[in-house]
């Protein structure tokens, strides 16, 4: 799936302070004028109109002072932009565990939860300077240029000319090198989620690796594995540098002909002195934007990759229905009688799960569910923990249809305990308490008693 920007700003409070950080780098850009109108007024009065330094201290104080605005403006436009990254960042990642949590089980199974794990940590942080460095620096890219331009052309049309022919070729230099750099970091992106998923794999089962003899084989897979990783990420910084050295060689070639163009004028006496010190210290700047678009270019791409897999995962639909919530079923939820009636299952499309299973769950019953690995019984859970929903056939309570009922109201009247229950790292207490988070602590006595 392509990464749609829209995931970003969808994001509260993301857009003001985006908008904000363009803003004040187009102010920062009116300033650049003043500070070359200002420097050149000055050199050119003390070194070519014999005026003294108190003659030109006025200029020199407005040149002080649009330094340090200058200076405030760019510390204030990165700020901004980095707390439109962090909102990112804590956004994305709360939506992400929550859509995971909806998603259950049944989604996770198919999924490795290494490659999950980075999605989630290293995934949603590339999205960070995406957001902060790489989004403001497109649109400071088209608008600070065009921005001084029409000072360069005010100043001096043949320079503003030169310009305008010479400026194209950094951004086509730009796009080739992005689709050089686009493929190797995919291919990274790639390589870091196999690396994380097969690490965290190995992790989980170290026992069982022990036990069997197993555990040097995983330590040359892992070594391998991250070998391989190690390559990806040389390749992709080797194109990273690469085209910084185009884009400066680019820049420099570009400002050169500029300085040329300016000081054969000027020896002809076609030119004056200060317009041609305005231009000459206009020429770098212009074409600073673009030197820093392609420097942070790698973060936006990294960014982009590690977007379209948080994408996809959004973008996944919840297997079950949400109906609204009403609170007169929670009298007969809990002690109803649950009904399957010719249920059926397919994964995939393909891997029929259950076919036609028809039973009853008495109030107050027990009843267990027998068969071979792949029977269908951790189906049977899910269906009743509505994490999936019946594809054929229904599941009843006390005849009203388990969909009808809201999820939240039917997992409260639930307790599940999975095959290898897992104890997170905290007291007793708190585990207990993770599914009554406000239980007092006589309550949680209580219950660890009558488990």
């Amino acid at each position: 799936m392509k990464f749609d920007k829209a995931l970003v700003y969808r994001i509260r409070g993301v857009r003001t302070p985006l908008a904000a950080a363009v803003l004040l780098g187009a102010l920062a850009a009116l300033l650049i004028i003043a500070q070359a109108f200002c420097l050149s007024s000055i050199i050119s009065g003390v070194f070519l109109g014999g005026r003294t330094v108190r003659q030109v201290w006025g200029t020199l104080l407005v040149l002080l002072s649009v330094i340090a605005a200058r200076g405030t403006l760019a510390w204030s436009s990165e700020v901004t932009a980095n707390r439109a990254g962090g909102r990112t960042r804590t956004e994305l990642r709360e939506r992400l565990v929550t859509h995971l949590f909806a998603l259950g089980p049944a989604y996770i199974k198919g999924e490795r939860s290494g490659e999950l794990v980075s999605v989630l940590c290293e995934g949603v942080e590339a999205l960070d300077p995406y957001v902060s460095q790489y989004l403001p620096q497109v649109v400071l890219a088209v608008l600070v240029p065009t921005i001084l331009l029409a000072a360069i052309f005010w100043i001096d049309v043949p320079s503003g000319v030169i310009l305008l022919i010479v400026t194209p070729i950094l951004p086509f230099i730009m796009a080739v090198v992005g689709m050089m750099a686009r493929a190797e970091t995919k291919r990274q992106w790639r390589s870091l989620g196999l690396m994380s998923a097969h690490f965290l794999d190995v992790l989980q089962g170290l026992t069982t690796l022990k036990i069997f003899g197993g555990s040097r084989r995983q330590v040359e897979a892992i070594r391998h594995t991250s070998d391989r990783f190690r390559r990806t990420t040389m390749r992709m910084l080797r194109v990273a540098f690469f085209s910084s050295l185009v884009l400066e060689l680019g820049a420099t070639i570009s400002t050169a002909v500029i300085a040329v163009e300016i000081g054969l004028r000027l020896l002809d006496g076609l030119m004056p002195f200060q317009q041609a010190l305005f231009v000459l210290l206009l020429a770098p700047e212009y074409f600073l934007p673009l030197r820093l678009l392609g420097a942070r270019y790698h973060a936006g791409m990294t960014g982009k990759v590690a977007g379209q897999r948080i994408a996809d995962i959004l973008n996944t639909p919840v297997a079950v229905s949400q109906p609204p919530a009403r609170p007169s079923l929670s009298q007969f939820i809990a002690g109803g009688t649950i009904h399957f009636e010719r249920v059926g299952y397919i994964y995939d499309g393909q891997r029929p799960a259950l076919h036609d299973v028809s039973f009853d769950i008495q109030p107050g019953k027990k009843v267990a569910l027998v068969g071979p690995s792949g029977a269908g019984k951790s189906t049977v859970a899910h269906l009743l923990l509505r994490f999936i929903e019946a594809e054929r056939g229904a599941v009843l309570v006390d005849g009203t249809p388990l969909e009808k009922i809201p999820v939240q109201q039917w997992r409260k009247c639930i307790a599940w305990v999975p095959e290898h229950p897992y104890l997170f790292h905290a007291t007793v207490a708190e585990n207990i308490r993770l599914g009554c988070e406000q239980a007092s602590l006589s309550a949680v006595i209580e219950a660890a008693q009558l488990a």
